[in-house]
């Protein structure tokens, strides 16, 4: 094969269907029969504007450009998304936090930003004097969109081989493992593209890379019995030098409404628990939206973020590796990875098309 992907989420999808239009022959692997069930599936559904991120990151420029390629990729296919908005909401004493986070997310080049005064007289029941509303941000249907991904991938030549764990990698030889089985595969191919998301660190220690660590960051949502009489995500101020975005309200296409996520460590990469109160996520909540009682929430779902330390020192970014030659690395990939993957993978295809440096600085 031309390349192989490790990893079937949307990342690793959105790269199969990039390697694959390009011309290149592509197999992708992945441990699970069901990708989607990972991080891929277990997140708000959240399409970024861009307004948390350090200007000229990763995440900043691959979140500005991959929101305009998702809007057309979910428009031409018909996947189910609304550009809905959200409020950033905080007190009159929070606004010279909310207009540093308005000016961050212009030098992002975030667009479609206003501080508004007391949001709740427009918006019934969000609380606090101010609030930042980004207009662009929106809500997709993750499940569908991910399956449309694959779809194009596959309709494109795109081999997708689930149910298979990678085992070794040596200088363009690839060991898979079927599930279950003691049976073995041998691939070789000239580019690896490593999206194995939480397992990210293992697959790069395969490739002789150390140093790299994903700790596993639970998100856990509590379902809320009814949503706002309106279309709007309600965050609070997020906290300082972190990437938790903080308990917010949002909601699923499918009517579902949600509080959520939080930020637990979990215990191991497959830790899907829910471990808090509901009256943790309703004390939460109620910072942002009145209208809501404690019994109005009860345990949802939660996901996992591949959070990235590199020698134990936790990272901000995007990390986008090639070590050794040809073994492409994606790792600390979380949000804004969803918004963001078509410009990653977009990324990854001129790299291995044309030889083109992934970021300036890598």
């Amino acid at each position: 094969m031309d390349a192989v992907v490790i990893g079937a989420g949307i990342i690793g999808s959105w790269v199969a269907l990039a390697l694959a239009r390009a011309g290149l022959s592509v197999a992708v692997f992945d441990a699970s029969n069901k990708p989607g069930d990972g991080i891929s599936g277990r997140n708000s559904g959240v399409l970024h504007a861009g307004i948390y991120y350090d200007p000229g990151s990763l995440k900043a420029i691959h979140c500005q450009r991959g929101r305009n390629l998702t809007e057309e990729f979910l428009q031409k296919h018909r996947v189910p998304f609304t550009i809905c908005g959200k409020l950033v909401v905080g007190e009159k004493d929070d606004e010279p936090r909310l207009i540093t986070l308005l000016e961050n997310a212009k030098r992002c080049g975030a667009e479609g930003l206003s501080i508004i005064s007391q949001p709740g007289r427009n918006y019934i029941g969000v609380r606090g004097s101010r609030a930042l509303h980004s207009s662009k941000t929106g809500v997709v249907d993750a499940p569908a969109y991910l399956s449309a991904v694959r779809a194009q991938a596959e309709a494109n030549g795109a081999l997708f081989l689930l149910g298979r764990t990678v085992t070794e990698i040596d200088h363009g030889r690839i060991v898979t493992r079927l599930m279950r089985t003691a049976h073995h595969e041998e691939i070789t191919c000239d580019w690896i593209v490593n999206a194995a998301g939480l397992d990210s660190d293992t697959v790069a220690g395969w490739a002789g890379v150390s140093g790299y660590e994903i700790r596993p960051n639970r998100g856990e949502y509590f379902r809320l019995r009814k949503q706002l009489p309106y279309p709007k995500l309600v965050y609070p101020l997020p906290l300082l030098d972190s990437t938790a975005l903080g308990v917010h309200y949002t909601f699923h296409l499918n009517g579902d409404a949600y509080a959520g996520p939080n930020s637990i460590w979990a215990e191991n990469k497959k830790d899907y628990r829910i471990t808090a109160s509901r009256r943790e996520f309703y004390l939460s909540l109620s910072r942002i939206l009145e209208g809501y009682e404690e019994a109005d929430l009860e345990p949802g779902y939660a996901g996992l973020r591949p959070r990235l330390f590199i020698n134990g020192i936790p990272q901000r970014d995007f990390v986008i590796l090639e070590n050794p030659d040809r073994v492409i690395h994606m790792l600390g990939i979380e949000s804004p990875g969803l918004t963001s993957a078509p410009s990653l993978a977009e990324a990854i295809a001129a790299r291995v098309t044309r030889g083109e440096k992934i970021h300036p600085n890598s």
